[in-house]
């Protein structure tokens, strides 16, 4: 039964790694059109505070620290990959 539950612990923060590179595509897209510099401030220190909750709660639950960082570092590669070639 511990593995079903680490699988579907797994598969939802894979969906929540989707889901916040999602969100920050839509806020370059929005600020894009908007180009509103005080906006940019608000959303990007409101999704790092969002971030780091997560972080934290996904500790909480169990998820080593390591995996936790390697996350982390896939999750700002991706999201720089894509306002770069974007």
């Amino acid at each position: 039964m511990k593995e079903g539950n680490n699988r579907n612990l797994y598969f939802n923060m894979v969906l929540g790694a989707i889901g916040i590179v999602l969100v920050f595509i839509g806020t370059y897209e929005f600020l894009k059109v908007v180009e509103n510099l005080k906006g940019l401030f608000l959303i990007m220190a409101g999704m790092t505070i969002i971030v780091h909750y997560i972080y934290q709660l996904e500790g909480k639950v169990g998820v080593s620290t390591k995996t936790i960082w390697i996350k982390a570092a896939i999750l700002i590669g991706i999201v720089l990959g894509i306002f770069y070639f974007y």
